[in-house]
C-alpha cells in the first residue's frame, strides 16, 4: 500500500464523517423525512470510508474489505440518496 492510497483512503473518511456530521445537524434543525435518507447515504459512505481507513492500520479489517462488500454498501447509500430526491 503506497501513500497515495493512505492518504485517499484517511481523506474518504474524514470527508465522508463531516457529510455526515452535517447531514445530521440539518436534520435535526428542520425534521424532514427526505433528509433523514440523504443522512443515511452519507452515513454509509461514513461506514464504508471508515472501514477503509481501519484497514490502513488492521490486516484483519483490510482482509475483510472485499468488493463485493464495498460495493453493496455503495449501492444501498445510492438507493438511499435517490429515495431523499424522489418526489412524492
Amino acid at each position: 500500500m503506497n501513500d497515495l492510497e493512505i492518504f485517499l483512503r484517511l481523506s474518504f473518511a474524514g470527508l465522508s464523517i463531516i457529510l455526515t456530521g452535517i447531514s445530521l445537524a440539518s436534520y435535526a434543525k428542520v425534521w424532514e423525512g427526505k433528509l433523514a435518507l440523504a443522512s443515511l447515504g452519507f452515513c454509509l459512505f461514513a461506514v464504508e470510508g471508515s472501514l477503509l481507513a481501519l484497514g490502513v492500520f488492521l490486516p484483519a479489517v483490510e482482509a475483510l474489505n472485499s468488493m463485493m462488500l464495498l460495493v453493496g454498501v455503495v449501492l444501498v447509500a445510492l438507493i438511499f440518496f435517490y429515495l431523499s430526491i424522489l418526489k412524492r
